[in-house]
């Protein structure tokens, strides 16, 4: 008895203990996009000023920035027809910012309004880059800044760009839909032996009790869900292909 609450404890302590990996490596899989240059200190007072853990800040950081990645083309592509036309960089920004996607349209007004309260439109266009630490970004920022101050065609450097981050992000799309078997492979694999255990407790529950009875049978389960969270973690490791 005592050797069965000994295995039973240390069960509970290394499921834990595996729980805590998942659960951190599965958040750092679907906020990868979200790292952010900020200090620790930025980066906390922003969850406390929002009231809200950091970490679903972070997603929702990250998918903030995923939608303005699908819409800057489309602007890209206004402000370089504005360009074409004659006006400079701030003027253009200013003419298209109510045909801009909503998003993006943020974004802009607020590069616009970094110019009122005195910063150049390469300090505007930096504060950015801060705010949406993504490599897309960073091409624009860096395509505006030169354009700026160095002179050239900023109207078809902004064409140029968004065509590449329309072909970049047609072929991530393409890499998506290629890799979604080994994504539902992961699920099912990893899900499956937790549905037989349910299944065979319908059916024949006294085959499944003593997993959930002994001590020898919790640390069966705690082994259980760590190799398959393990191998869920292996497989989705495999698909992420980055691009």
């Amino acid at each position: 008895m005592t050797v069965d609450i000994l295995i039973a404890a240390l069960s509970i302590v290394a499921l834990a203990v595996f729980v805590g990996i998942a659960v951190k490596g599965l958040l750092d899989a679907s906020t990868k996009e979200a790292e952010s240059s900020d200090d620790l200190m930025a980066r906390a007072a922003k969850a406390r000023d929002s009231g809200m853990p950091e970490f679903v800040a972070r997603i929702m950081r990250a998918r903030r920035a995923a939608k303005v990645r699908a819409e800057l083309p489309d602007a890209l592509d206004m402000v370089s027809n504005s360009l074409s036309a004659g006006l400079t960089l701030p003027q253009a920004l200013m003419r298209n910012l109510d045909h801009f996607p909503p998003l993006v349209a943020e974004e802009f007004a607020r590069v616009i309004y970094d110019t009122r309260l005195g910063f150049s439109i390469g300090g505007a266009f930096d504060n950015l880059a801060r705010r949406l630490p993504i490599p897309d970004v960073t091409m624009v920022v860096i395509a505006s800044k030169i354009g700026v101050s160095h002179g050239g065609n900023l109207a078809e450097n902004y064409r140029m760009l968004s065509a590449l981050l329309r072909d970049n992000m047609a072929f991530e799309d393409e890499l998506r839909a290629m890799t979604t078997e080994g994504r539902m492979q992961a699920i099912v694999m990893s899900a499956l032996p937790l549905v037989m255990i349910v299944l065979l407790g319908l059916v024949k529950r006294d085959l499944v009790a003593p997993l959930f009875t002994t001590g020898i049978g919790w640390g069966t389960l705690c082994l259980l869900l760590t190799m398959q969270g393990l191998a869920y973690l292996w497989i989705r490791k495999i698909v992420d292909v980055k691009v």
